[in-house]
């Protein structure tokens, strides 16, 4: 009998380089356009001294069966913001928009820097265990999670308006690519929200 997937915070350095690998594994410039379109794909690059960083800052979510991570769902403060090229323009975007009459670079909110399962473990719920897990960690210091999804990873919109998040904005970056901006209220209902 397998082992059960628990949900729990990466920490440690080996977990780190596993989510490197699952990131490296899923890059829209690894994955073919079938798989990509059905299955998702991310965008964004990082390295281990920089997940280390992060981690020190605001530690990640992973879906972990015994030692092997099967998904990862990358926490990221905005201190970060000009570390990842990628995600620079993201951020100076979503701060300046609007919510609930102000500018969302005026809240408190954690940004939801990537999430991703191993192919073996799709179809298992595991983004809304992370995110569930991800809300319950940090919802007493953040109001909202933010993320931006690539207009193109269909998958990745479905996945995120299941778990409760709302489009905030749909944009152009410089290099030409569509993204929409999505926000996650994490007052919103919290009456009785245990970890877990």
């Amino acid at each position: 009998m397998e082992a059960p997937i628990k949900i729990t915070l990466a920490r440690k350095d080996y977990q780190l380089k596993q989510i490197l690998a699952l990131q490296r594994a899923n890059l829209l410039d690894s994955v073919d356009a079938d798989t990509a379109s059905a299955q998702g794909f991310v965008t964004a690059t990082h390295d281990l001294p920089l997940l280390q960083r992060m981690t020190a800052a605001a530690a990640s979510v992973i879906a972990i069966r015994e030692r092997k991570v099967l998904g990862y769902c990358l926490a990221m403060t905005r201190d970060f913001s000009q570390d990842i090229p990628a995600l620079t323009y993201l951020i100076e975007r979503q701060d300046g928009v609007m919510h609930r009459g102000q500018l969302l670079g005026e809240s408190e909110y954690l940004i939801m820097g990537q999430i991703c399962v191993a192919e073996e473990a799709r179809g298992l719920r595991l983004p809304d265990r992370m995110y569930k897990y991800l809300r319950a960690c940090y919802h007493l210091r953040y109001t909202y999670c933010v993320t931006a999804i690539d207009a193109r990873n269909t998958r990745s919109q479905r996945v995120h308006e299941r778990v409760g998040f709302e489009e905030l904005d749909r944009f152009t970056s410089a290099d030409g690519r569509d993204w929409i901006l999505v926000i996650w209220n994490w007052r919103d209902g919290m009456e009785g929200f245990e970890k877990g």
